[in-house]
């Protein structure tokens, strides 16, 4: 509410007084208008800084989000194709890297991103992050029963169980795939 009623009273001043140059600019003399009418151009250039200013603020606050998101995704694929998510070794006990959503979780907690414009790409993230929350439970609940269990049969089911072609992992590295592809393709490119 602080926010709104200091925007309306800066513009509204900037307003007033943009109207007050204008008069000025009629009401002086003919060789005396350069001075109402430079500070008509300052309150119109501070106006326009003001929305220039905030657009660009706004840009760099989203260029950074999806920027990080892109790292991080890169990071995420890098752990996927890491030798600890190959399913060799299935009979032997492991502890599994975590995936990360922090670059998400930050992006959706600053606001960088604006359900107006980045709709589907909101909705993306929102499922990527599931997924892997998803994912990371499930890798705590293999760890903790591969390490509780004295059987070798049981930790190789859980293991086979993870790494399934409808597995929680098969279905990670779709998403990733899609996300990969689809709004941060050139971002993978140029970075």
């Amino acid at each position: 509410m602080t926010r709104l009623v200091i925007t309306y009273a800066t513009f509204a001043a900037l307003a007033v007084a943009a109207l007050l140059g204008v008069a000025w600019y009629f009401d002086s003399p003919a060789g005396q208008r350069f001075e109402p009418a430079v500070n008509t151009l300052a309150l119109l250039a501070g106006i326009s800084g003001i929305f220039a200013e905030r657009w660009a603020a706004e840009r760099e606050r989203r260029h950074q989000a999806v920027s990080s998101i892109a790292i991080e995704l890169r990071h995420n694929k890098d752990l996927l194709d890491d030798a600890a998510f190959q399913p060799t070794e299935l009979d032997r006990r492991r502890v599994y890297p975590r995936l990360m959503v922090s670059a998400v979780d930050s992006a959706f907690a600053s606001g960088a991103l604006s359900p107006r414009r980045d709709g589907e790409l909101i909705e993306a993230l929102h499922r990527w992050r599931a997924t892997v929350n998803a994912v990371n439970r499930r890798l705590d609940l293999t760890e903790s029963l591969t390490f509780t269990t004295t059987s070798a049969d049981e930790i190789e089911q859980f293991n086979r169980a993870l790494h399934r072609d409808d597995g929680y992992l098969h279905g990670v590295r779709e998403l990733l795939g899609e996300l990969s592809a689809g709004p941060f393709a050139a971002r993978r490119r140029a970075g």
